[in-house]
């Protein structure tokens, strides 16, 4: 209750993770607008199950506002089981061809 109530009076964003969909879909959906954002790259992050619920649910929130949006795997706990090539290509596929940028040398 005590961390509750901390995280209460120290901001909301700092404990987010522990937050459901509907709250973590309105924190993303006003923070995408407030920065004016043009996409959306999410980590799909397979070390820490706080930060990894509802991101399905972000990327279809993103989605939903027009927004292009590339998701990759990861685990922040074990770097193995991050593929820097195939990100990499990803990457530069969502940029080049979904946002139509091209590469500065």
């Amino acid at each position: 209750m005590r961390l509750l109530a901390e995280g209460e009076l120290k901001g909301k964003l700092e404990w987010a993770p522990f937050y459901g969909a509907a709250y973590k879909n309105d924190l993303v959906t006003r923070i995408a607008k407030q920065w004016k954002i043009d996409a959306g790259i999410i980590h799909l992050n397979r070390g820490c199950e706080g930060t990894a619920q509802h991101q399905m649910e972000m990327k279809n929130t993103l989605a939903k506002m027009g927004l292009p949006v590339m998701t990759f795997e990861g685990n922040m706990a074990d770097e193995r089981e991050f593929d820097e090539a195939r990100t990499s290509r990803m990457l530069d596929l969502f940029v080049s061809e979904t946002l139509g940028l091209k590469k500065v040398a």
